[in-house]
């Protein structure tokens, strides 16, 4: 397949394009002085408080990562971490105005055919997402550039073009432009990686058949007003957004230990994708061992995979958006519906994973494994050691996959009820991983 034309974006920001995206996180410095029976806490001053600046991916105590290539030859997964900033809609006396808001973002890849698609994204995706000018126009132009040099699946699509922006727009109750930016971030970015596979193939008439799916995780603190506190801080509520495309995933654990998905995996033997993708092509058909593809892809939706384009193998982005942290806040703004399972806030943690991880585990076996490793060390355990343990614990029950898993510290962090509801489960696949391994 060649691809004809440009991507063309019309700049029309609405704030400073200049660009934030940063690899560091600052914690607000507390100065607790004891003056005999009373505690001053520098947080209640009215001066700006002094911040401490490191590295995200060496704050251990707050996230965790780790990835393997199990028995692969070469690991495809890629992950990134960052702190972006995203324009957010603040209320100023009864004037709206939008202002830059800092947003942690986390996302896992998982390539195939090759990790030039991953990789890409690594060093792309939270970057494109900040710069991203969302708007109708803009929106309608990647859209019909897909449909006018792809076609197919796209020229049904773009037709459809008015109803896909009134699902996506904001409204006049949203502050953030998120779901919006999320969809044309996607697209655009899946262009870009298109364009440059069908350049390959003009110069070599070689095709390149690399692809990935992707998680991603947005979290910033509603309060647009507070730059001292973070999603982790008690006192603290926050906008999570979770954007997906194929089968890496993302869960969080609420305040009863119970593991939640945040999306759903595009997958062939899903009835929403075969009704999507049906119209488009019968490429459907179960391998040789037994599993549902589509055009020989595991996933129905994915980043590059030039050859699957046209059949609406697509990178739209499934969006859905929660509010999480303290519950007492969320009681008195009356936002219990937004948060997960009707909850009302006070979740522990979130991991991201690969299909390397959720192929061998269940979620609530993730969720508890985290929960175990803490409890097992007296609390004295970060999630950089949980994610260790997910991953490892993979290997030793026959993990064979590409696997990686990241770790995202919440607010209830620690405060979870002390059962493990998949410990058995565990230890019988540990055994029969073990023994597995005596008989090779």
């Amino acid at each position: 397949m060649k691809i004809r034309g440009s991507l063309q974006i019309i700049n029309k920001t609405t704030v400073s394009s200049r660009r934030f995206i940063s690899n560091q996180v600052s914690f607000t410095v507390r100065n607790h002085s004891v003056q005999g029976n009373t505690v001053n806490d520098s947080e209640s001053g009215t001066k700006a408080l002094p911040k401490l600046s490191i590295p995200l991916l060496k704050a251990k105590s707050h996230l965790g990562h780790y990835s393997k290539r199990m028995n692969r030859l070469y690991n495809e997964d890629k992950y990134s971490v960052n702190v972006v900033d995203l324009p957010m809609k603040l209320d100023d006396y009864g004037l709206d105005k939008w202002i830059k808001q800092s947003c942690f973002a986390a996302s896992v890849f998982d390539g195939h055919g090759g990790d030039q698609t991953s990789t890409y994204l690594q060093n792309h995706l939270h970057g494109a997402i900040e710069s991203c000018n969302p708007t109708e126009e803009n929106l309608y132009q990647i859209m019909k550039t897909y449909s006018e040099n792809i076609g197919v699946y796209w020229k049904r699509l773009y037709r459809r073009k008015n109803d896909i922006f009134k699902g996506l727009k904001v409204q006049p109750s949203d502050i953030d432009d998120v779901r919006l930016r999320l969809y044309q971030t996607y697209l655009e970015q899946d262009y870009k990686i298109l364009m440059k596979q069908s350049e390959v193939l003009k110069k070599s008439n070689h095709v390149i058949t690399s692809g990935s799916t992707g998680t991603t995780i947005l979290l910033y603190n509603l309060n647009i007003r507070d730059h001292d506190h973070l999603y982790f801080n008690a006192n603290t509520i926050s906008r999570l957004h979770v954007s997906q495309i194929g089968d890496t995933k993302a869960i969080i654990i609420d305040k009863d230990g119970e593991a939640h998905a945040l999306n759903s995996i595009h997958h062939p033997s899903s009835t929403l994708e075969s009704e999507r993708l049906n119209k488009y092509s019968a490429g459907f058909l179960t391998d040789s061992f037994g599993e549902n593809r589509f055009l020989n892809f595991a996933n129905t939706r994915a980043f590059g995979d030039i050859t699957g384009k046209s059949k609406g193998l697509s990178a739209e982005p499934d969006i859905t958006s929660y509010i999480i942290g303290d519950p007492s806040i969320i009681m008195k703004e009356n936002l219990a519906n937004e948060t997960i399972a009707g909850k009302g806030g006070g979740e522990c943690f979130i991991v991201l994973f690969s299909d390397g991880v959720s192929n061998f585990a269940t979620d609530q076996e993730i969720g508890d494994l985290v929960m175990s490793t803490v409890n097992r060390k007296r609390g004295r355990a970060t999630p950089q050691d949980c994610a260790e343990e997910i991953v490892k614990y993979v290997d030793a029950i026959g993990g064979d996959d590409n696997a990686t898993a990241i770790v995202v510290r919440l607010l209830n962090w620690g405060g979870w009820p002390n059962l493990d509801r998949t410990g058995q489960l565990r230890e019988d696949k540990l055994k029969d991983g073990i023994s597995k391994m005596e008989k090779r």
